[in-house]
């Protein structure tokens, strides 16, 4: 199974709420299979810290909490208030853990000074934090006092990456704005059980929840307690397994470099696979790892990657799949097993991809035929009444199926998998 300088498209997760079903799967006419992770490292939902505002304690006292639990924030700067104490500060910790993002220079009410004036406070913003903080700096911004309207939305667009606003909320990657990011807000009566609530919420529902945060410890708008902000942290490491903490800007990067990522194949056969992730963007700014799963040889054993990234090897009906990241930065990457055990013989079908169960409006899964086979895909009620009917003639490879379920009602379904051959696959499904 030779490719030769041949592109093929990563699967591109187009909706980030984890709902498995709005991912869309490509491959070519071989085996190969890939899927591009809706969220980084495999995680179930996002978390993102934010800080308005730029108050001494947020530095002082904020940041080296953050440091000793390594866990990544986002700070929001009014630049003309960046005296040379709080500038030394911040140089000290300009890193991809810590976002440094613009809350304008003034922080005026971006509507009432006119368009023309909006555009200045966020260009200049912007360009301060760009030259005394990096290239890194400045991607993204947020609303002073929450005040925005198309016009200024419009103004941030051609700036920004991206905008948080002040609106209630948790961001659902169905129907992104982000320009108009939803947060939860902490004030000086928010107790650290409220914010641990609002973690898991976002992991139940498969969300990015955005936390906005002012002053610490009496010093700031509405200030909330050293201790609150350690308790609140701790409880989002102890779920660490189930959540991506990480910066805005990284977050947004993850969407566009995914929408983008494309692989090609230098040289891939049943011992060695050469690849190139690539997502012609930006390197110098568009440089976050994504989360990749390349479905491999069911006899590579210990499979190794050139980058030193550590792999992670999965099974799905029989099928192997390696998990990793990589920096889609078009640089060659090499994966081998360091063992091959003997290899089995391929006959029959087998599933290699099926979307969320429950399943909402459509169902999407991607089988693996061997043989030329003729298949017939059949959903029913468990009363035997036939609801789509599917053939599919001469099958060999890796076909993608998409059934629209849209008019079906709640309940539970058969999904059923015939081959002219006798093989079967049945998987019970249900609308919710």
């Amino acid at each position: 199974m030779l490719l030769n300088k041949k592109y093929i498209f990563l699967a591109v997760i187009i909706c980030f709420g984890l709902k498995l079903s709005a991912q869309k799967v490509s491959f070519d006419n071989s085996n190969f299979f890939y899927q591009i992770y809706p969220i980084y490292n495999f995680k179930q939902s996002i978390v993102s810290l934010t800080f308005d505002d730029g108050s001494e304690n947020q530095f002082k006292v904020g940041i080296p909490i953050l440091k000793g639990m390594n866990i990544p924030a986002t700070f929001y700067v009014i630049t003309m208030n960046i005296d040379s104490t709080t500038k030394s500060l911040l140089l000290k910790d300009v890193s991809d853990e810590f976002e440094f993002g613009s809350h304008t220079a003034t922080h005026p009410d971006l509507i009432k000074i006119g368009n023309e004036g909006a555009k200045q406070e966020l260009s200049n913003s912007k360009s301060y934090l760009k030259k005394y903080f990096g290239i890194n700096s400045g991607l993204t911004m947020s609303y002073p006092w929450g005040i925005y309207n198309d016009a200024i939305k419009q103004i941030v667009k051609g700036l920004y990456l991206a905008a948080r606003t002040t609106d209630p909320g948790y961001n659902s990657f169905d129907n992104l704005d982000r320009y108009a990011l939803k947060t939860q807000s902490f004030d000086k009566n928010t107790e650290s059980g409220t914010a641990n609530g609002w973690v898991d919420y976002a992991i139940q529902n498969h969300l990015w929840l955005v936390e906005m945060l002012h002053g610490i410890n009496n010093i700031g708008y509405s200030p909330i307690d050293s201790s609150v902000l350690i308790k609140h942290l701790t409880y989002i490491k102890k779920v660490n397994d189930n959540i991506w903490c990480s910066t805005v800007s990284n977050v947004i990067k993850y969407i566009d470099e995914s929408k983008n990522a494309k692989i090609e194949c230098d040289f891939c056969n049943d011992t060695v696979y050469n690849i190139r992730v690539n997502d012609f963007m930006d390197d110098s700014i568009y440089n976050q790892q994504l989360s990749i799963r390349i479905k491999v040889p069911a006899n590579w054993d210990s499979i190794w990657i050139s980058n030193g990234e550590k792999v992670k090897t999965e099974f799905f009906n029989k099928s192997k799949f390696i998990l990793f990241n990589a920096l889609p930065d078009n640089k060659l990457l090499t994966i081998r097993p360091k063992f091959l055990s003997a290899p089995e013989i391929n006959t029959g079908m087998r599933l290699v991809y099926l979307s969320a169960n429950p399943f909402f409006d459509n169902i999407k899964f991607s089988l693996e035929v061997f043989d030329q086979t003729d298949i017939d895909i059949i959903l029913c009620d468990l009363n035997g009444k036939l609801l789509i009917h599917q053939n599919e003639k001469s099958v060999n490879g890796v076909i993608n199926l998409y059934f629209d379920t849209s008019g079906i009602i709640k309940g539970v379904y058969l999904l059923r998998v015939n081959s002219n051959r006798g093989d079967y696959i049945i998987k019970k499904l249900a609308k919710i």
